[in-house]
């Protein structure tokens, strides 16, 4: 019991713990990669959209990001989570519609990537289903991500 208790001590203390600079719910998303989602858009039509991949984005004192189309330089250690996502087009009556679509991976991509903080990604969107991410619906990350390392491109 002791052992446990000196491990699970030792094992908190290495935790890396969030500093303030991005808010709180630039850190968490409620879905997953793979996840399928579904929202209604403002024609009153529903689209399928799927969560291709989420980066843990850290940035130290001093380093930058950009965020829709502004630099934010961090004043502190911090990081926040970026949502890759895929949308599809508004095309369904009903949620159900919608659904039925994903199940079948039946709908229409949109915008292939798009890069955005967990707000605006689960923002009106319902989970609907999964489905593994494949390599072909990664090359707009792949190539976004590419240009991000390099610092040529930032997030919505």
């Amino acid at each position: 019991m002791r052992r446990l208790l000196a491990f699970l001590l030792m094992a908190l203390s290495m935790q890396v713990h969030a500093g303030n600079f991005f808010p709180p719910d630039y850190k968490t998303f409620p879905f997953k990669e793979g996840d399928l989602l579904v929202s209604k858009r403002g024609d009153g039509k529903f689209a399928v959209s799927k969560v291709l991949k989420i980066d843990r984005i850290d940035l130290k004192k001093g380093e930058s990001i950009n965020i829709q189309g502004k630099s934010f330089s961090a004043t502190e250690d911090d990081y926040l989570l970026v949502v890759s996502c895929s949308y599809g087009a508004s095309e369904f009556n009903t949620l159900e519609e919608a659904r039925t679509a994903a199940a079948k991976g039946k709908w229409t991509v949109q915008v292939g990537h798009a890069p955005n903080r967990p707000p605006g990604a689960a923002a009106g969107q319902t989970r609907i289903g999964h489905s593994s991410v494949t390599e072909g619906e990664l090359v707009g990350y792949r190539q976004w991500r590419s240009a991000f390392d390099k610092g040529r491109a930032g997030v919505f």
